[in-house]
């Protein structure tokens, strides 16, 4: 679905397109717990442990590799017992897995917020910015979501979902912007640059390669310039500075 609102940028009012789409909805998220291999939790109070443990891992596993992460550990945050637990994941993995179902939920609307949002010549940058921001603040879970995707490649099926829907916002916002020669949009060179910005950021998080890493601020401004010279879009003089 897509729908149109306003905003003003340089004291003119604007109409941009919004990208809504149903990956906000608390079904997807469940939808993606089950593809995860959490088990059934039908009443509210068996949802409420459910997203307990889920949110426990979340925590424990920004502190810690998740490998270091003991089931005892986690019914002890989350105030419940190891049958418990064994109710609602049939192991620790799989509540891994449901923690980056959970994770990707959450920052989908977010970096959405960013391109729907954001003044035009703004947008790449903010959004990088937010990118390394919390790239760097779950540097641990995602190096741990990581090792899991290597043995499970599905496991990353939700922050490849997001990286795809973030794209194609981007686009519905660039095809809606009067400042920019709709010709020069080549949609499959957009999805390559947010592929470049993932690239990045993945395996910047995984190998550390340098030169730059992510407190640099050299590495946003890179990694801001590289999508755009990706694009290969004709942006007005004012969104390349």
């Amino acid at each position: 679905m897509r729908t149109v609102f306003c905003f003003r940028m340089g004291g003119h009012r604007m109409k941009v397109g919004k990208c809504i789409t149903m990956t906000e909805s608390g079904n997807s998220e469940n939808e993606g717990l089950e593809r995860a291999g959490v088990l059934p939790a039908q009443q509210s109070r068996s949802r409420a442990l459910r997203d307990r443990l889920i949110a426990e891992g979340m925590r424990l596993a920004r502190a810690r590799p998740f490998q270091d992460v003991a089931i005892a550990d986690l019914c002890a945050a989350a105030k419940c017992s190891t049958g418990a637990f064994y109710a609602r994941f049939p192991d620790k993995l799989t509540l891994l897995k449901a923690v980056m179902v959970s994770a990707a939920a959450e920052s989908r609307p977010l970096f959405e917020a960013i391109v729907n949002g954001s003044p035009f010549d703004q947008i790449i940058r903010d959004l990088v910015a937010a990118q390394v921001a919390r790239f760097q603040a779950y540097e641990t879970f995602y190096r741990s979501a990581f090792k899991v995707s290597l043995d499970d490649g599905a496991a990353w099926t939700p922050f490849r979902q997001n990286a795809s829907g973030l794209a194609n916002c981007y686009i519905s916002r660039l095809r809606s912007e009067p400042s920019i020669d709709g010709v020069s949009i080549d949609e499959d060179k957009v999805r390559f640059a947010f592929q470049i910005m993932y690239a990045m950021l993945n395996n910047t998080i995984l190998n550390r390669p340098g030169p730059f890493h992510l407190p640099d601020p050299e590495f946003a401004m890179l990694l801001e310039a590289s999508m755009i010279a990706a694009m290969g879009i004709h942006f007005p003089d004012e969104a390349k500075g």
